[in-house]
């Protein structure tokens, strides 16, 4: 008998190597527990990210040894966890014990199509108001779920949709009370981005209570091996079929007309511009429009957008302002866009115009200076009155040349005085002249801000006027 047990000594020392599965058949987005566990002295495991492309979500270790007439032993054992929405193949992978390789069994773990849970205390639906729809026509999708008065689960989880070529949005949460069941309904925005027939669910709720797994009849022991017992409840599936909609058209119905906050105004005073659209419909997808006006500097702010659900759909407003400055009259043509809700139809602002008062309608000029080389024809015959009136000529421009030096550099100091003491309105308006130079054309903008949309913007007005001397200077 002694002899047989020295013969299997050696083989239970003997290093292994085994795999499995807490189960190999699941709904999609149940958890699968895989183990490797192996047998030895020097144990390395594989580092594991993902299985066939599904993250691990977490890992545990467990640790066994086990001594032998003086020979020790370890039994090593690790847990990787995953949720597999889809069938998948757990690959070999290598195990080193004792500076040998050891390679795992592949598993296969299937994925089947669940049925929705009959289940007397707790029920999950899922509901969008249409199945049919176009791009870019927004739908309102449900979850709601339902739990029976009176039942007190101490944790549900449910298991977010797969929203693949859908814009989403979730835009309420509610609990309410209806026929014997607490209900908690979460709605969201979805707007779909492509074409095709798409099935949404069915989705997961875990319902997890409190199991006490001891053979001790202590409470105290009771209260520390308590763990949660998992109730899977599954959804219905919501099937949306998605239509294609006219090329360079965005979904809805929409209203867009210009504002200006005055029509009529002197040369280069600044007039704030508003195009305004509303309605219902993809108001995501709307182009961020752009003014572009000859002889006027425009600038722009980003559009504001603001929407709301009514009667199933989504609506609100679109805002987008602009900054228009010119020395002539201006009209600004209409804006226009092809919108479609089943029918294609041309939305189209109306048409603005600005009065510049004192206006001469012609373009600013920029003054350039020239020289022109002058050929002088010499003839022999001295004409000495001529040469008396040149002389006189002469004298009259040189004292004139001074006089306008003196003219420019007392207006130069007085634009100095001028920015110095302007508040920041007062400042826009006095460096619009400049506006072409993009230093100034920073300030402006910064300005702009600071007037019409109450920012802060530091104006450092020493750095303004260096910059106007050099300027002037050039």
């Amino acid at each position: 008998m002694k002899k047989i047990l020295l013969f299997l000594i050696p083989i239970l020392m003997f290093a292994y190597v085994n795999v499995s599965v807490n189960k190999k058949t699941i709904y999609p987005g149940e958890e699968v527990i895989f183990t490797i566990e192996a047998t030895g002295n020097n144990i390395k495991f594989p580092a594991i990210k993902n299985i066939d492309g599904f993250p691990v979500q977490g890992t545990a270790v467990t640790q066994n040894i086990t001594i032998l007439n003086g020979n020790m032993q370890k039994s090593v054992s690790k847990s990787y966890i995953f949720f597999p929405t889809k069938s998948v193949t757990i690959p070999s992978f290598t195990v080193n014990v004792d500076g040998k390789d050891f390679k795992t069994k592949s598993i296969k773990i299937t994925v089947t199509k669940p049925k929705e849970s009959k289940n007397g205390n707790f029920k999950l639906k899922l509901s969008v108001n249409k199945t049919k729809a176009y791009i870019g026509e927004p739908l309102v999708f449900k979850i709601k779920f339902f739990q029976k008065e009176g039942t007190s689960p101490q944790s549900i989880e449910i298991q977010k949709p797969n929203f693949n070529n859908f814009y989403t949005k979730q835009i309420s949460k509610k609990e309410y009370i209806k026929k014997g069941f607490d209900i908690t309904e979460y709605s969201f925005l979805i707007i779909p981005q492509k074409a095709g027939d798409y099935k949404i669910g069915p989705i997961l709720a875990k319902v997890g209570y409190l199991s006490k797994q001891t053979p001790f009849q202590d409470p105290f022991f009771n209260l520390m091996t308590s763990t949660l017992k998992y109730t899977n409840i599954f959804s219905n599936q919501v099937d949306i079929n998605v239509s294609s909609i006219p090329a360079n058209s965005v979904y809805g119905n929409f209203k867009a007309y210009f504002s200006a906050d005055k029509t009529e105004v002197s040369a280069n005073e600044p007039v704030k511009i508003t195009l305004n659209i509303s309605g219902c419909g993809d108001f995501y997808d709307l182009p961020d429009f752009k003014l572009n006006i000859p002889n006027a500097t425009v600038y722009e702010n980003s559009p504001v957008i603001k929407t709301f659900i009514k009667n199933d759909s989504l609506c609100g407003t679109y805002t987008k302002e602009f900054t228009l400055v010119s020395n002539q009259s201006v009209s600004i043509p209409p804006i226009e866009f092809k919108a479609f809700d089943g029918k294609l139809k041309t939305v189209k602002t109306n048409k603005l115009l600005i009065t510049v008062k004192n206006s001469k309608n012609n373009p600013p000029v920029h003054t350039i200076s020239t020289h022109t080389n002058q050929k002088i024809i010499y003839k022999t015959k001295t004409n000495y009155i001529l040469l008396g009136l040149v002389f006189v000529i002469g004298i009259i421009v040189g004292i004139l040349s001074i006089y306008l030096i003196n003219l420019k550099s007392s207006s130069n100091n007085d634009l100095i005085k001028q920015i110095k003491k302007a508040d920041e309105k007062e400042l826009f308006n006095l460096l619009l002249e400049y506006s072409y130079y993009p230093e100034i054309e920073k300030v402006l903008k910064d300005l702009e801000e600071n007037i019409y949309n109450n920012k802060k913007n530091k104006i450092d007005k020493k750095k303004i006027i260096k910059i106007i001397k050099s300027i002037i200077k050039k």
